[in-house]
């Protein structure tokens, strides 16, 4: 019975060369250039940044000039088809002294940097979900492969019993444990391959890729990255894109704010132009400038105050919750980190060893079938957690550099 169980157990143990395509390995690094190279929402937003940079053009042109030409007095009684009627040659020229232009340019440069804030803020977010993808999808790779392993584990142990069996030195109720315990490993290999499949998929979503069978996430699981340092004196929350653009609002407010008094001032209208009435030439020249006596755009420029302590509001409002999104951040790094070394490690290791005991015992005849089959699921049971355990912990990672601004 030893010896041919011990020859089973070799048998799966072995390295036997398989048949396999060729493979591409993709690293985390890898997967996120090219998704910041291929998503097509960063064109749109560069290309928003384009139409920006189009209104400040348009923003600091002068007004058209305009030609006015006209004939009065045409009336036949008091010339002969319009002999003695007067004739006008005029131009006029509004000059902006009131300080629209310099608004309207105001009010475009800070749209151009929104703009920019905003591509940023696409960039890391597209960053930050194929980092968590892409450790999903490792994690659900070594899930596969260490069902996959069992399954083939309890496929010679279950070949093994069923000689066993035919040579009648095994009960029937024996059998059937293992083979319904290998065919639960099996179910569970069957479900943890389709779950790497989609994982899969949605990494190669998420990298505007399509996906790619070959593909074999080089990134060691088992190595433990450790988060990006906040240069010294600097304030985490300013670091955060999302900071920057409420702030940056608060500037977009007040240049509107500046806009909408300007429009409140008044212009000058410059006519110069030429007349002739009655074979008699004259130049003429005018100026003309609205009273502002009612109406300085009180209303708007009311507004626009009110917006600017919105925005205000509205970033202290982001700060105080990327403050918060820190803290937590720090936190669930500082218990990932230390769940995974004080608890799942120690705990896999443990059960790895109890299954080769236990493995070694029932070789020898010194341990029932029972025992064995418990100490496999523990065995599964822990490997499961220390993957998972894992896969948390880079989760981590990447969320902790993203709440720091650390993640470019």
């Amino acid at each position: 019975m030893n010896k041919q169980f011990l020859l089973f157990v070799l048998a799966a143990s072995f390295p036997w060369p398989t048949l396999c395509h060729a493979q591409t390995a993709l690293s985390s690094t890898e997967a996120v250039n090219f998704a910041l190279s291929h998503r097509p929402e960063l064109r749109a937003a560069n290309a928003r940044v384009s139409g920006s940079e189009r209104l400040r053009t348009q923003a600091g042109l002068i007004p058209n000039p305009r030609f006015v030409f006209r004939k009065e007095d045409l009336r036949p009684e008091t010339s002969a088809f319009g002999e003695n009627s007067q004739t006008y040659w005029e131009g006029e020229q509004i000059l902006e002294i009131s300080g629209k232009r310099g608004g309207r340019i105001a009010v475009a440069n800070q749209s151009i940097e929104q703009r920019r804030l905003e591509v940023d803020l696409v960039r890391r977010q597209i960053a930050l979900n194929v980092r968590e993808n892409y450790w999903k999808a490792k994690s659900m790779q070594a899930l596969a492969h260490l069902y996959d392993e069992n399954a083939r584990y309890f496929r010679q142990v279950i070949d093994y019993h069923e000689a066993r069996f035919k040579e009648g030195k095994l009960a029937e109720v024996d059998l059937l444990r293992v083979r319904l315990q290998g065919q639960q490993i099996q179910a569970a290999a069957a479900n943890a391959r389709l779950d790497s499949e989609k994982a899969i998929l949605v990494l190669a979503q998420e990298m505007n890729a399509a996906p790619n069978p070959a593909w074999v996430l080089s990134d060691d699981l088992e190595t433990l990255e450790e988060p990006r340092a906040i240069p010294a004196g600097s304030d985490a929350p300013s670091l955060r894109t999302e900071a920057q653009i409420a702030e940056q609002s608060i500037a977009q407010a007040k240049a509107r704010t500046q806009l909408e008094r300007a429009n409140g001032r008044p212009d000058l209208l410059f006519t110069g132009g030429y007349k002739r009435d009655a074979q008699l030439d004259a130049p003429l020249a005018g100026v003309q400038f609205d009273l502002p006596l009612f109406n300085r755009n009180q209303g708007a420029v009311a507004a626009s105050r009110a917006d600017e302590d919105a925005a205000r509001e509205t970033y202290q409002a982001t700060r105080n919750r990327l403050a918060a999104e820190l803290a937590l951040s720090q936190r669930e790094y500082e218990i990932r980190r230390e769940q995974y070394l004080q608890v799942f490690k120690p705990l896999r290791d443990q059960a790895i060893e109890i299954s080769d005991i236990s493995r070694a015992a029932y070789q020898a005849g010194g341990l029932d079938l029972l025992r064995l089959l418990d100490a496999e699921r523990a065995r599964v049971d822990a490997q499961l957690s220390y993957v998972r355990a894992l896969e948390g912990f880079h989760l981590s990672v990447a969320a902790l550099n993203y709440a720091e601004g650390m993640d470019q």
